[in-house]
């Protein structure tokens, strides 16, 4: 029920719509009965039954009241007029009464479409904010086909159960309260015989949905398996053929398939089971009205024969919203067992965040300063990096090298903060980076990889999520900087081009010149490079590096090299082995220590 709560809470700022939805579904409950209700004096009618009273009484809101009156209204057009125009009356009011029904039913499911629709986009963007805010250990531990599968399928079925949850407060309940009144106003000993059903078949339902929210949750999880072998399997489908592992593929995916199948089998078959024993229920129920009622008409214990077929017409209509009742049990264990895994998003404690008061920083004004800096992943027991130490001043352009897992990439993913050190300070300007706000921190650094990360977008648009509201003269001017300008131009459509899926219509090359016109138009003082040339041919090579020098001019630089040819020209290069600074100089100052430098220098080019 907690869980429930939680989900309805998303509800409260559409309060105004969904009281409205309450008071229309009021309306359709009562606008039923009065149109259901009206077979009672037309059966009287037709069967010359109907006993009439003489005098109407002071009208109040009451069903005696009005009941009575509309007696003595119906007695008075049978006298004046003929029972052939009473007939006809009660015919107008079924009809007007049931038009008046549908609108307002209309209404209430207007309202509720307006709230689900709000509420559902209101989950997914908080997941998405939550995600955002994230740091980059838990993108490490998620499965990113899990993750979408949340976002999508998961937040899917909380909408059906908020659906259920909507209609469960907002119309069920109160169909079945108005009607069991009515039933009640019209024989109290019938009515208490159909309030001992309704228990029994509540404790039915419940064992049939015992086992409904563990076998949800596992079929969500495999959802997400699914999703993410796919994902998986799409990205990596050039590697897939050029090794012919399409039947590996196929496999693995066909056995999480049919995990999945057998498992939302088992669910589905439960939920099928409920409809076929509410019939069962509802037709016993029903049975044993007639029996009961019958009996009384035909002794004439206080029922007559078109009262209790008047009663029978709203009995049934208790039926429907018992069943929806029922059903929507059913959607609400399903929408908790997917909150459950939304909410490993939504509860998830992200480590990484401002403190109390942070400082803004607006300028980078002296130096990055590394002191005694440890770093060790969330998991895992031994340390990435150990005691590192070293400062690096304005201006100055600065190399890291080192073999493949010596922690090049973690030192400098520590600068913006996307991991904080496990022990040590990192300070900028003497003060420590997690004293300052973390945009204002962030907008100070430029990042241009190895990878470069391009959008499903226009070219444009790439460049302009360097600094969003840049003017287009702005984008023009870091595309020609970046000697991007002119491949720009031979495409079709120009800056409007669309680059597909990660940047697919281009080659590694150009890619990477669009990269680096995104750091230029942020044109942040401090600029980090994962050697962006590493993977290029020699033509492309030769086109960047002039790309890279204008990007790194006035600028302070920390480069990532995998390649010491590219490093000779640094002011200070640090060199890393197994988590530590093991040496730090010049290319000259290095070669002459004659230790793991030149070691390294020696296998790259001797």
């Amino acid at each position: 029920m907690k869980k429930l709560i939680v989900i309805l809470k998303y509800v409260v700022p559409y309060w105004i719509a969904a009281l409205l939805s309450v008071v229309s579904n009021l309306l359709v409950a009562l606008f039923s009965v009065i149109s259901f209700t009206m077979v009672i004096p037309f059966l009287g009618l037709l069967f010359s039954t109907q006993e009439f009273v003489s005098n109407p009484i002071p009208f109040k809101i009451s069903a005696n009241v009005i009941q009575h009156n509309f007696n003595y209204l119906l007695g008075q057009i049978v006298e004046n007029r003929g029972q052939l125009k009473a007939l006809m009356l009660i015919i107008l009011i079924v009809l007007v009464f049931t038009i008046l029904k549908n609108i307002f039913l209309y209404i209430s499911k207007f309202l509720v479409i307006h709230i689900r629709t709000n509420v559902v986009q209101d989950i997914r963007n908080e997941l998405l904010n939550k995600i955002l805010d994230f740091d980059l250990s838990y993108f490490s531990d998620q499965m990113r086909g899990d993750i979408i599968s949340k976002m999508i399928v998961d937040v899917k079925e909380i909408e059906m159960s908020i659906i259920s949850s909507l209609e469960l407060f907002f119309k069920d309940p109160i169909l079945i309260a108005v009607y069991l009144y009515a039933m009640f106003f019209m024989n109290a000993k019938l009515t208490l015989i159909v309030l001992v059903v309704f228990p029994i078949s509540a404790l039915i339902i419940g064992r049939v949905g015992k086992n409904l929210k563990k076998n949800t949750f596992k079929g969500q999880e495999r959802i997400g398996i699914l999703v993410g072998m796919l994902e998986e399997a799409l990205s990596g489908i050039k590697i897939i053929k050029a090794f012919s592992a399409e039947k590996n593929i196929e496999s693995r995916f066909k056995d999480q398939n049919r995990y999945f199948s057998n498992l939302f089998s088992k669910v589905w078959r439960r939920r099928t089971v409920i409809n076929p024993v509410m019939d069962i229920i509802a037709t016993i129920s029903i049975l044993t009205i007639m029996w009961f009622g019958g009996k009384m008409v035909l002794t004439g214990e206080g029922i007559s024969s078109q009262s209790f077929i008047g009663y029978l017409a709203i009995f049934t209509q208790v039926v429907a919203p018992s069943k929806s009742l029922s059903s929507g049990y059913y959607n609400i264990v399903k929408g908790i067992a997917s909150f459950d895994r939304i909410n490993t998003i939504l509860s998830h404690q992200f480590k990484i965040k401002n403190v109390p008061n942070a400082k803004l920083i607006k300028s980078f004004n002296k130096s990055i300063d590394f002191r005694n800096v440890e770093f060790t992943y969330e998991n895992e027991n031994e340390s990435v990096l150990k005691n590192i130490n070293f400062t690096i001043e304005k201006g100055q352009t600065v190399a890291i090298v080192g073999k493949s897992g010596s922690g090049k990439s973690t030192i400098v993913d520590l600068i913006p903060r996307f991991f904080d050190p496990t022990s040590g300070n990192i300070l900028i300007d003497d003060i420590p980076i997690n004293e300052y706000d973390i945009d204002s921190l962030r907008k100070l650094i430029g990042y241009v990889n190895q990878e470069p990360t391009l959008f499903n977008d226009t070219i444009f648009n790439n460049i302009l999520y360097g600094k969003p509201f840049s003017s287009g003269d702005q984008v023009i001017e870091a595309a020609k900087k970046s000697y991007a300008y002119d491949f720009i131009m031979e495409k079709e459509l120009g800056f409007k081009y669309q680059l597909g899926e990660d940047g697919g219509k281009l080659s590694l090359g150009e890619k990477q010149r669009i990269s680096i016109a995104r750091a230029l138009l942020k044109d942040s003082p401090i600029m980090i490079l994962d050697e962006a040339t590493s993977a290029l041919d020699y033509n492309s090579e030769l086109i960047v590096r002039k790309a890279i020098k204008e990007l790194t001019k006035n600028r302070t630089t920390i480069i990532i090299a995998h390649r010491l040819s590219t490093v000779r020209t640094a002011d200070k290069i640090l060199v890393i082995n197994q988590g530590r600074v093991v040496e730090q100089g010049k290319h000259e100052e290095l070669l002459e220590l004659d230790g793991y430098y030149k070691e390294m220098y020696n296998l790259e080019f001797v």
